[in-house]
């Protein structure tokens, strides 16, 4: 074979090598990039999918949309059998069921997705809440954390990691209740004292104010904050709740729900405590009746409220309403200015994104 041959075969060579080493070079680059991405990336973009597609249809089907303070679930199997998105499967590499819980929260849309697969679940707050936090009867009686009773599930001790961040404010989970949703309180009190009430008492011929939750002006001063909040991030979290109005007598400091929630008004988006929340958040097993000293014992509460009405009212008279100052309930004629937090509930099916519950590192949800 002549040399000039031998070259040209060389010269091949040489090309069909280079061609095969930039296959073998895509093929792992596309290894190494679908390596990166990583299963729960894609996951998170079906989750993504199910609510774009959501969203599309229920904008070319409005009757679907649910009403203010309700919610309604549209299933995955829908959305591909109206052609809205292709199955599940065509997304992922995973046999997948999936849904979207669509809440109208004051007129603002929440899309809560949740996808069933084979190697993954969506991680809603309650479940990590419940996961991350539940106190077994067998540990020590004094670890913080969260306690089952009657149905309800309820932060308790000094040192809990119960932070949640979302729409640029910080709260305290207090518990999650028998419907399984969140109560929570913002960790720190408005900037101005307000007085609860202060309408001419005609029992007393005074501007003592009148204790009745349900036509105060303290309910008044939270019905207008929620109207004034202009983060839609925040307000569509936030769900309807009932606030305890029941009023109780300056003798009976028994730690009971058929106290303060004899009676209760419906569908609140603000509210403030009533005079249970804070002895159900101490450990301390002599915090025996409402207002003893000995509630402000292993609770968290104790660093979140100084000073603060309650919506409960003292049922000796028509002008007096409880407050907590320090642990310790106390009553004022509802003329005064006191401090309050915010009182607030979510779902509990909103989805976990990141963080551990500390105050350095909340919750952070979607």
């Amino acid at each position: 074979m002549s040399d000039k041959l031998k070259q040209i075969d060389k010269k091949y060579f040489i090309i069909f090598g280079v061609i095969i080493g930039l296959i073998v070079f895509v093929i792992l680059l596309m290894v190494i990039l679908k390596l990166l991405s990583g299963p729960g990336k894609n996951y998170n973009k079906l989750e993504q999918k199910m609510v774009t597609a959501t969203q599309k249809y229920l904008k070319e089907n409005p009757d679907f949309v649910p009403e203010e303070g309700t919610s309604t679930v549209i299933d995955s199997a829908t959305l591909v059998s109206e052609e809205y998105m292709k199955e599940l499967e065509k997304y992922i590499d995973d046999t997948c069921t999936g849904s979207i819980r669509v809440m109208n929260n004051g007129g603002k849309a929440l899309y809560l997705p949740d996808l069933q697969c084979t190697e993954y679940k969506t991680i809603h707050l309650k479940e990590k809440l419940i996961d991350d936090h539940l106190v077994a009867d067998s540990e020590d009686k004094y670890e913080g954390g969260l306690y089952e009773s009657n149905g309800e599930y309820i932060f308790k001790g000094k040192n809990v990691d119960n932070f949640v961040s979302f729409g640029g404010l910080t709260w305290r989970i207090m518990k999650i209740d028998e419907n399984g949703n969140l109560r929570l309180i913002k960790t720190n009190a408005e900037k101005a004292k307000k007085l609860w009430d202060n309408k001419y008492n005609i029992s007393v011929k005074k501007n003592y104010g009148i204790n009745d939750y349900q036509n105060s002006y303290i309910l008044e001063y939270l019905n207008e904050s929620y109207k004034n909040i202009k983060n839609d991030s925040n307000k569509m979290h936030l769900i309807p709740h009932d606030v305890c109005v029941g009023k109780r007598s300056s003798k009976d400091k028994k730690i009971s729900y058929d106290v303060d929630c004899a009676e209760k008004l419906e569908g609140q988006y603000i509210s403030i405590i009533n005079t249970l929340d804070y002895p159900m958040a101490s450990l301390d097993e002599n915090c025996n009746a409402v207002g003893a000293g000995s509630c402000t014992n292993y609770n968290y509460l104790k660093s979140v409220i100084s000073t603060s009405w309650t919506s409960t009212g003292v049922s000796d008279n028509t002008y007096e309403v409880y407050y907590i100052s320090s642990g310790y309930v106390g009553s004022l004629n509802a003329n005064k200015n006191n401090n309050y937090n915010w009182i607030v509930y979510l779902s509990g099916e909103e989805l976990y994104k990141s963080g551990s519950g500390t105050e350095a590192d909340p919750y952070i949800i979607e």
